[in-house]
């Protein structure tokens, strides 16, 4: 069985192939630090590891049985062509805690003001001194708190922010149990908006999650804080703009955006909005999961789904395609 790797290897990367290389010497793993251009390769690979595939290069794999993304967003890829197919996907889930402590981050810094004082401190102005500014910022100690999307991210913000005593009320749509932190689950995502002061998004990207975010259900979260480490889609970008212009929202902090660099415009803005202009935004340039622990972790998971996949068939992880996750 062929093995290809279409992202680039760091050193652990690399080091981890060759491990499982030696484990599996009837197979053949191929990389950019092979002898051999991994693209072309593509038409015989069974498994292709990549998080980014493009319609062209999957119509290149005619023997392709699996693909593995090693990380948790499957959006990247075409998931409807790759279920009329029988592909195989996979991920992996070893980001969960981090991303979940980079929510938590993001949440204190939009109540805390962190940024917007550093920013004025930088200019010598000294909250409630030589301004007029309200000298307050908001604690989150004992505040009420929703998470939309009570998969393995969503569960590890509710246990992060369990030690902040917040009343946490989570939004799942198919029933479900075994959520030690949340206090109410509700299949209701307007009750689960209005519950909350701090709003936390940790839905997948999905046809149904897709602008699930509008301007009906950000017109109910008025004075309300938004953190967003989900996907830039699941909220509606206009309507997100008008929330933070209008003053409907108190806040937002954003990892996950509308805009992305690419190779001719490697410096964007990341919304055709001028959201960055706010000084009630906090924004993180969708890096939730690349701590150094997390990095390593994903490696890790991608390669237990191969190995499990060459032992059995089938990977450790893997999404399901009618649902699209």
């Amino acid at each position: 069985m062929k093995i290809l790797f279409l992202n680039r290897l760091d050193r652990y990367w690399e080091g981890k192939v060759e491990e499982l290389a030696k484990a599996f010497p009837e197979h053949s793993f191929i990389s950019y630090s092979s002898n051999s251009d991994p693209k072309s390769h593509i038409s015989d690979a069974e498994v292709i590891v990549k998080g980014n595939l493009s319609q062209a290069d999957l119509d290149k794999a005619r023997n392709l049985r699996m693909v593995v993304v090693p990380w948790t967003g499957v959006d990247g890829l075409p998931l409807e062509r790759l279920r009329e197919r029988g592909v195989i996907v996979s991920n992996t889930h070893e980001n969960a805690e981090v991303v979940a402590e980079r929510a938590v981050a993001l949440a204190l810094a939009v109540t805390g003001r962190v940024v917007e004082l550093h920013n004025d401190l930088a200019q010598g102005v000294w909250l409630g001194r030589p301004s007029n500014k309200e000298a307050t910022w908001y604690s989150i100690i004992g505040k009420r708190c929703s998470i939309l999307g009570l998969g393995r991210i969503g569960q590890a913000i509710a246990k992060l922010i369990s030690g902040f005593e917040c009343e946490i009320t989570g939004f799942k749509r198919t029933p479900g149990s075994g959520f030690p932190y949340v206090k109410k689950i509700t299949d209701d995502i307007h009750d689960a908006v209005r519950a909350g002061d701090l709003v936390f998004v940790a839905l997948p990207l999905t046809k149904k999650t897709a602008g699930i975010i509008g301007s009906d259900l950000l017109s109910q979260m008025k004075d309300k804080y938004l953190v967003n480490v989900s996907r830039g889609r699941v909220i509606e970008e206009q309507a997100l703009y008008d929330a933070l212009k209008s003053g409907t929202l108190a806040g937002a902090a954003i990892d996950a955006w509308y805009e992305y660099p690419s190779s001719d415009r490697p410096a964007t803005l990341p919304s055709r909005y001028p959201i960055h202009r706010f000084s009630n935004v906090v924004m993180s340039p969708h890096v939730g999961s690349w701590s150094v622990e997390s990095m390593q972790s994903m490696v890790n998971g991608a390669l237990k789904n191969i190995e499990s996949f060459l032992l059995k068939g089938k990977p450790e992880e893997e999404i399901d395609l009618d649902e699209l996750y």
